[in-house]
């Protein structure tokens, strides 16, 4: 699907909001897209994971390198 055609995005929140059926919308962007479409749906329905946030892990783990982004440059 590509991200500059407005018809994919169109077919995709038709297919969001139910009222697309899973043979229609594999009709219309085939079914490698369906198939796509259909697990970011069911990711989307899912409830959230409830993880606790680890308190004792040091995603760095030694020397930390900063980066000099120049944020403030026009560029």
């Amino acid at each position: 699907m590509n991200g500059g055609d407005p018809l994919p995005k169109a077919i995709a929140t038709t297919y969001y909001t139910a009222n697309l059926t899973h043979d229609q919308l594999t009709d219309f962007v085939g079914a490698m897209s369906t198939t796509r479409l259909r697990l970011l749906k069911a990711d989307l329905e899912d409830e959230p994971l409830d993880l606790a946030t680890p308190d004792d892990v040091d995603i760095y783990e030694g020397d930390v390198t900063t980066v000099e982004t120049g944020a403030g440059d026009n560029c």
